[in-house]
């Protein structure tokens, strides 16, 4: 397993202080720009403005829904950048970042107009957040986690982690909105997960992989591994809360869904271009 090879001095440092800016951008708008003006800025899918396709994604309803989408994006770029130094791909980070930022808010809030056009046209609501950026971040920490185990191990077991992890998420998911776990869900999903870790168990040469590593090597891969599956599974109940509506404001699942699937596109586009 390679180590860890981060930017020397000013790289590392500039690298940090744009990770943190956008969450300074966010804060100075909310804090800074009039409400009204906010308010001209957030999404009407009823009549939406060609503008706030893009600018409702920097406009948050009040200081609570700023603080937990800005703990969701920390969370999720702050171990995404780490995998990508862990994989020696600056470049790929960078460029999937600045497109996360950019397209992601024109795509989930294009979205947002054509799911209330289409099933509720009724309603004259306002859509507006970060949560469905964050939620792409999300799906490019899933795919810098697999590039990573892809790295480490083999495409194999890349596939294996990652249809699994996917399926167990669902699950998180569906517990979530059941209240329960369904037992015939809870079935289908350990079945997945057995038929993708079979071939692993049957074909694999468990005994040769461990002794390839020393002790510290496995413990670090493991804990490392473990606490970014820790991250997935919080940013996920972030992204879809058991109550819908908290602060008198619909929760928009839907768009952290469209987020979530785009942010694994683009970073696995991105991913194919050489550094």
């Amino acid at each position: 397993m390679r180590s860890i090879r981060a930017p020397i001095g000013k790289r590392l440092g500039l690298d940090l202080l744009l990770i943190a800016s956008i969450a300074a951008v966010l804060t100075t708008v909310h804090v800074l720009v009039p409400s009204p003006l906010r308010e001209q800025l957030a999404l009407r899918p009823a009549d939406p403005q060609w503008y706030t396709l893009q600018t409702a994604a920097y406009i948050h309803a009040s200081f609570d829904h700023l603080q937990a989408n800005l703990i969701g994006y920390l969370l999720a770029v702050s171990y995404a950048y780490w995998l990508c130094l862990y994989l020696e791909r600056r470049q790929w980070f960078w460029q999937t970042t600045i497109g996360l930022l950019v397209i992601t808010p024109v795509v989930v809030n294009s979205a947002n107009v054509v799911l209330y056009g289409t099933y509720l046209p009724d309603i004259d609501g306002v859509a507006r957040g970060f949560s469905g950026v964050v939620a792409a971040f999300a799906g490019f920490l899933l795919v810098g986690f697999l590039a990573a185990i892809r790295e480490a191990h083999t495409a194999q077991l890349a596939q294996a982690v990652g249809v699994g992890l996917i399926l167990l998420l669902l699950l998180l998911i569906d517990t979530v909105y059941a209240r329960t776990v369904r037992p015939i869900v809870a079935g289908l999903v350990a079945f997945g997960v057995c038929v993708q870790a079979a071939p692993l168990l049957y074909h694999r040469d468990w005994d040769t992989v461990i002794h390839a590593r020393s002790r510290e090597q496995l413990l670090f891969q493991i804990a490392g591994a473990s606490f970014i599956v820790l991250i997935l599974t919080i940013l996920t109940l972030q992204m879809f809360p058991a109550e819908l509506v908290l602060d008198n404001a619909f929760v928009n699942i839907f768009a952290h869904g469209i987020g979530f699937i785009f942010g694994l596109v683009l970073s696995s586009v991105t991913s194919l271009y050489p550094e």
